[in-house]
């Protein structure tokens, strides 16, 4: 086996930064695991981040630069280029085509690899909404003159070429932001990878197998639900909702009287999907105001609760499935992750919902050590994801799905030193640490997050 690059992802959430710090380790001609470096995790304080995007730059830059020291001390590396996540209400997928007139047709040749590749950079172009940006082309298929639904157009002789994509966009001003934190907890930081969180949560809990047979990732974040489907490998539908994991815990604060804060915890601690089994006398003692006794709430309440929350997320997702098309081809069921997927018996419960093979993603692929064991959690999914995203392909059939970017780095006398990837550290130092529903307005409001293709 040999050592691939080191990659290192960090994960914007609306609660916390994740940072992983990973190797590849390639097997044959395969990419089969990689091994965890380093890793951390670090609160982000409440409002800094709204929906996926970034709304306050300082403190989500002294976030990540408490996030970096710690995972660079454990990985003994100097971080100087990452792959980052973005998600939430203000990213946009759209169902677009094109073509080419091939300029080699004339002489006979066969499609080559730097036609689909120019394509697809052709994609990046494409007409989107005011003030947004293209940062993913997912190619569906292709035509190659009269022939439609081509999955592997190189090698096919013909004049035209053409294709389906998936187009993903993104506010710029939520990327400048996003961008501004970075310099913000470090100004010689450079980043190669913008990547939609779902997707690179698919990378790190779905299986090759999966992805072929047919399967529905559904990532519970904090304040969206995201859908992506793959068939044959490809991926054919995404999706996104206004609901999540931030609805649940406000239920469970007006439900029970308590703050928000206290019924976060609540949900952590004592939450489960199904009620049907919990005896009605069964109480919890919470703690909900300083200087008051704790608060007694029946546990039968409390997954009453959340059940019927995830019960409309799960018919949300249900419905987009069917809308798709692509119900009967989803062999391999769905796969959730986020961290609403913790909840006990959530998987029971969209069972009972769609009538699919339901399963609950761990990151897979992690070469076994202590440090992976620590991170084989969906806290870490994205983060280990956008190291994926850096040693792997996510379609073999392009050079890149993603638009790359670069921070612009300072001069190096301004006393920031050029680090063109992660370098072992020869000396470290312990680094400082910084201390009811909304189903009727959906059903009035058209999703333009999930085109039909």
């Amino acid at each position: 086996m040999a050592h691939d690059k080191i990659v290192v992802g960090v994960d914007i959430g609306s609660t916390k930064i994740a940072v992983i710090a990973a190797q590849g380790i390639a097997s044959g001609s395969r990419q089969s695991n990689i091994e965890i470096l380093g890793f951390s995790e670090v609160p982000v304080p409440h409002g800094a981040v709204v929906n996926g995007s970034v709304e306050n730059i300082k403190q989500v830059g002294a976030a990540i630069k408490e996030a970096l020291a710690e995972a660079s001390l454990r990985s003994d590396l100097d971080i100087g280029i990452v792959n980052v996540s973005f998600s939430g209400a203000h990213v946009r997928v759209s169902a677009q085509s094109d073509g080419v007139i091939r300029p080699s047709a004339s002489t006979g040749e066969e499609v080559t690899q730097r036609d689909v590749d120019q394509l697809v950079d052709d994609m990046y172009r494409a007409k989107t909404e005011p003030n947004y940006d293209v940062l993913h082309v997912l190619p569906i298929d292709f035509a190659v003159d009269n022939a439609v639904g081509v999955k592997e157009p190189v090698g096919r002789t013909g004049i035209k070429l053409g294709g389906n994509f998936l187009i993903v966009s993104a506010n710029n001003q939520s990327i400048q932001r996003t961008k501004k934190s970075l310099q913000e907890a470090d100004p010689g930081l450079k980043f190669d990878k913008l990547v939609y969180a779902p997707l690179a949560t698919s990378l790190a809990v779905l299986s090759d197998n999966e992805t072929k047979a047919g399967i529905a990732l559904v990532d519970i974040g904090d304040h969206t639900t995201d859908l992506i489907i793959y068939q044959d490998r490809v991926i054919r539908h995404i999706a996104s909702f206004p609901i999540g994991g931030r609805h649940i815990t406000n239920d469970l604060a007006t439900g029970c009287g308590i703050q928000v804060e206290n019924a976060e915890q609540l949900k952590k601690e004592f939450g489960v999907a199904v009620s049907g089994d919990i005896p009605l006398n069964v109480e919890i003692l919470v703690n909900f105001l300083a200087g008051r006794p704790p608060k007694p709430v029946l546990k039968k309440n409390v997954a009453l609760i959340i059940e019927e929350r995830l019960k409309e997320i799960a018919a949300m997702v249900y419905a987009e499935i069917i809308k798709s098309g692509l119900q009967e081809k989803l062999i391999g069921g769905i796969v959730l992750s986020g961290g609403s997927a913790d909840l006990d018996e959530i998987e029971v419960l969209f069972e009972r919902v769609t009538g699919m093979a339901v399963r609950v993603g761990l990151p897979e692929n992690l070469a076994r050590t202590v440090k992976a064991d620590a991170v084989s959690n969906s806290t870490f999914a994205t983060a280990i994801g956008l190291a994926w995203a850096g040693v792997k392909s996510i379609d073999p059939r392009i050079k890149s799905v993603c638009k790359t970017e670069t921070v612009v780095k300072p001069p190096v006398n301004n006393g920031y030193q050029q680090q063109p990837e992660p370098k072992v550290k020869e000396n470290r130092e312990e680094p400082k640490r910084s201390g009811r529903y909304f189903w009727d307005n959906l059903l009035g409001k058209k999703d333009d997050n999930a085109d039909e293709y």
